[in-house]
């Protein structure tokens, strides 16, 4: 056996795999929740600002206004806290938090969710963590009302970290509205095109799975959350969004590559952020681009560096005799 063309192979494969932690796209956002019903989904920044460095004990805030459409129940609730500059001394860590929600004067404590995190990956001074954590408040957040979502650093130790802001998805279920068909894509993918990364490197690709009735949809929208997007280079924006539609590498993670649409949409730099408002919030109407299966976007940086965390594809249905059934 000629073992010089696997050996080629091999070392093709090791240079287009990105590392595990990098500037590279290597980090793809995973669909948390799929799921289809009648009602609506909204995502808020609410009142976020960059927190500066939270030190111990010290507390950071967001306030929200839920005002749900009239009939409405609270399907799905969760909060996202977006933070950056993760450390103790020189070094990257984990952030040590506890967490609040208030509403009408009453505080609860909130539990523990999920972290995503990222760093640059290679090894060097202020390689500092960042990240993104999720906190189930379904059940939490069940009327209208303004509540607030507080957290304070419980490290005595001494590590500190700033935060960026923190999201709020509400999906509303309402038998009066609409047919929707939504996924839910979560993650902390940091791009940054420079120190050897191409632009084409640092872009990360979100799938859609399932397949869509095109005649049926009356609308789509793709949301994307972007912190750092276009501010923490200190220079103009430089990012790129796609829709189905090829950018001009092949994502090799993943069990699919759907690179043969010819019909898609990319805009060019769409997350703007500056010193205060840390985390850009996009929405993009994409239902001319739609394809019957296997639906993809992509985040691309392109100089500026940001953080890729939140994907979210709503479709929305006209009614047809199965949606009927549905309903009844």
């Amino acid at each position: 056996m000629n073992l010089k063309p696997v050996a080629i192979l091999l070392n093709l494969l090791l240079l287009t795999i990105p590392a595990s932690a990098s500037y590279a796209g290597d980090k793809p956002l995973q669909t948390v929740i799929h799921d289809e019903h009648h009602g609506g989904l909204d995502f808020s920044l609410g009142d976020s600002k960059y927190s500066g460095e939270l030190t111990y004990n010290k507390s950071y805030m967001v306030n929200f206004s839920v005002n749900p459409p009239a009939g409405s129940s609270i399907k799905v609730a969760k909060a996202y806290v977006y933070w950056v500059w993760s450390k103790k001394d020189l070094e990257g860590t984990y952030p040590q938090f506890n967490a609040s929600l208030t509403s009408s004067g009453t505080a609860v404590p909130l539990p523990e969710g999920h972290m995503y995190t990222d760093t640059k990956g290679f090894v060097s001074r202020y390689d500092y963590f960042s990240g993104m954590n999720t906190c189930d408040l379904s059940g939490k957040i069940s009327k209208p009302g303004s509540y607030s979502i507080s957290m304070v650093n419980t490290d005595k130790n001494g590590s500190t970290f700033c935060v960026q802001g923190i999201g709020l998805l509400l999906v509303y279920e309402n038998p009066k509205l609409p047919i929707i068909e939504y996924w839910i894509g979560e993650g902390c993918d940091m791009l940054y095109a420079d120190y050897g990364i191409t632009p084409e490197v640092a872009t990360t690709t979100t799938y859609f799975k399932g397949d869509i009735n095109l005649d049926n949809v009356t609308d789509a929208r793709l949301t994307t959350v972007s912190p750092s997007g276009g501010y923490s280079s200190g220079r103009e924006a430089r990012n790129k969004l796609f829709f189905n539609e090829k950018t001009s590498s092949i994502p090799v993670l993943g069990d699919i590559i759907q690179l043969l649409f010819g019909s898609g949409k990319s805009w060019e730099n769409i997350y703007q952020t500056n010193e205060t408002v840390q985390v850009a919030l996009d929405e993009k109407p994409v239902a001319d681009y739609l394809e019957p299966a296997e639906n993809f976007a992509s985040i691309q940086d392109k100089g500026d560096y940001l953080l890729a965390t939140n994907a979210i594809l709503v479709l929305k249905f006209k009614e047809s005799e199965s949606s009927e059934k549905m309903s009844s």
